[in-house]
């Protein structure tokens, strides 16, 4: 049985004349101009299949080397067809998704200690899969559908990206196993991470957006994808990753998809079985590794952590930023688009936040002339495990327009303009928050009862972003427009939020109950109704917004609501 990455289809597309299809290997980057973007399972499989084709690029077209190659790479418009070929013709068989002794990113003739294999719900997050049982699965994992050749392609690379931690299922060679089991694994190469990708409007687009310089963390000699390497084994290392191409295809598990024949399906052939034992961990025991290992990613944000820090004596250490599934992209903006620390610092005198690299980048002068004007997109995936991260909680996906001028390494206007317009919708919704926990006080709830208290609050919280998302996303894709003002920009954003969280205010104050605009006694003489909530409320959201408008005696307009108490 054969399928092979670089010529079978395999890559849902959307072409840019929005007709859909699939693609090969070849076909994916030799018309990646052709591609407006990529129409996969789910938007959790994407980081890994671009990881992927950003390896190939790197490799078959050795850079590049710095920024003026890049910008002759971008004025061609297409990647070099020649070169492509001929390295994809030269690694093809590498490529094999069944081949018997070097399968695509597995490893031939895998075995398990016991004997047994298990269903390819194991790959898929949404299908129910031993303790992995999502609330609301229409599958259980005794017989899963089928998956054809190019949808398990798709899910093992899912798997090496996002799998679950904890006990795996040993595997005979594995000199590590005990008791058939292979504990402690980690979650799979980017599920500690909060991904985000640049995108633009085709395949092509996004590819070089994508593209760092190759000179550094990823022109670290030996650092190759994993194609380029000795075939996998059931052996596997805590290790370093040489460099950013051996991190985007890092062999998180050691797998082996079991094909049947099935003359029914594209290619002949379905996977119904498969087997996942624990693979390759990332070594972060030193304060060194934890550092290389933020210099080879650049896909996410990072922070510093005084925890590690202090619990192993490390001068200097940052972790990943985590997306928040309750929170929406824009509202952590903050470390998205923090800078970059290129050396090492001193720890007094280093940054608390550093951006992702791939968007600092993006920040330089030659890419700056060649994006201008283009609309781009942040996609941000992630997932927040649970139970000792061996069970999937939430998936987390989000897509924002952010114009290139916000990530000028020349220029901060336009990033500072953006991180005050999410401080001041931050300061406005906690505003509105507490109105609706005075209200919440006035009507007789009692201080003390914080619970109470937090559900108004967040309830009010949640309705107030719900209402500022769209408005926000409009606001920004604005921004590209050549003639934007920064403070212009601000004025129309104060006024947007002002007339939004006001509406709020009116709401809540018309849903009060008539014991609300009697008041009570608070403790020590002191009253709340709703009056005076109404008048905290103004206060606050005229202080939260006051440094966004125009200096010319715009303020925010403190006057009341137009709210009568019940009779």
């Amino acid at each position: 049985m054969e399928f092979n990455l670089v010529d079978d289809d395999w890559l849902p597309v959307v072409f840019a004349d929005g007709s859909t299809g699939e693609v090969s290997l070849r076909d994916a980057l030799l018309r990646a101009a052709e591609v407006r973007s990529l129409a996969l399972d789910s938007p959790s499989q994407v980081p890994p299949v671009m990881r992927l084709l950003l390896a190939v690029v790197h490799r078959a077209l050795d850079g590049p080397t710095g920024e003026q190659q890049w910008s002759s790479w971008w004025e061609a418009g297409v990647f070099d067809a020649a070169a492509i070929d001929t390295y994809l013709d030269e690694h093809r068989s590498r490529f094999g998704l069944f081949d018997e002794c070097a399968p695509f990113m597995q490893v031939g003739g895998l075995e398990a200690l016991n004997g047994k294999t298990k269903t390819t719900a194991l790959l898929v997050p949404h299908v129910a899969s031993g303790n992995n049982v999502p609330l609301f699965s229409a599958q259980r994992d005794v017989r899963p559908d089928a998956l054809t050749a190019a949808q398990a392609a798709r899910w093992l690379l899912h798997a090496h990206a996002w799998d679950t931690a904890a006990i795996k299922t040993g595997a005979v060679g594995d000199e590590q196993a005990k008791a058939g089991k292979t504990m402690g694994n980690p979650v799979g190469s980017l599920g500690q991470l909060g991904v985000v990708m640049p995108m633009g409007p085709t395949l092509w687009h996004s590819l070089m957006c994508n593209l760092l310089t190759t000179t550094g963390a990823a022109g670290d000699a030996g650092d190759l994808p994993v194609w380029e390497r000795p075939p996998l084994t059931a052996r596997w290392a805590e290790r370093m990753p040489k460099g950013r191409l051996d991190l985007f295809t890092w062999p998180a598990r050691r797998i082996r998809l079991i094909p049947e024949a099935d003359a029914d399906q594209p290619g002949g052939v379905v996977v119904r079985q498969v087997l996942v034992c624990g693979g390759d961990r990332v070594s972060l025991n030193t304060g060194p590794e934890l550092r290389g290992w933020m210099r080879s990613e650049p896909h996410s944000a990072w922070k510093r952590s005084a925890n590690l820090e202090r619990k192993r004596n490390f001068p200097l250490v940052y972790w990943p930023v985590r997306h928040r599934v309750e929170r929406q992209l824009w509202r952590g903006l903050g470390p998205l688009l923090a800078r970059v620390e290129l050396s090492t610092p001193a720890a007094k005198d280093a940054p608390a936040v550093q951006g992702p690299a791939v968007l600092a980048q993006l920040g330089s002068r030659e890419r700056m002339s060649a994006l201008k004007g283009m609309p781009l997109r942040v996609l941000a995936v992630g997932f927040e495990y649970g139970n000792q991260s061996a069970v999937i909680d939430e998936a987390y996906g989000d897509v924002l327009p952010l114009p290139v001028a916000v990530l000028s390494a020349q220029d901060d206007d336009w990033r500072h303009t953006v991180l005050f317009a999410v401080k001041a919708a931050d300061d406005a919704v906690r505003a509105l928050a507490y109105l609706a926990e005075n209200l919440a006080v006035a009507s007789g709830c009692r201080q003390s009862e914080e619970g109470l208290l937090a559900g108004h609050r967040e309830r009010a919280r949640q309705a107030a972003y719900a209402a500022l998302d769209t408005p926000f996303r409009r606001w920004l894709s604005s921004l590209t427009d050549n003639d934007a003002d920064p403070d212009e920009a601000l004025d129309r954003w104060a006024h947007e939020v002002r007339r939004i969280i006001r509406g709020r205010a009116g709401e809540l104050l018309k849903a009060a109950s008539p014991a609300a605009w009697h008041g009570q006694e608070t403790g020590e003489g002191e009253v709340m109704d709703a009056s005076l909530a109404e008048i905290f409320f103004h206060s606050a959201l005229s202080k939260a917004l006051r440094e966004l408008f125009d200096t010319d005696g715009d303020d925010p307009d403190d006057a009341p609501t137009d709210m009568e108490p019940p009779a």
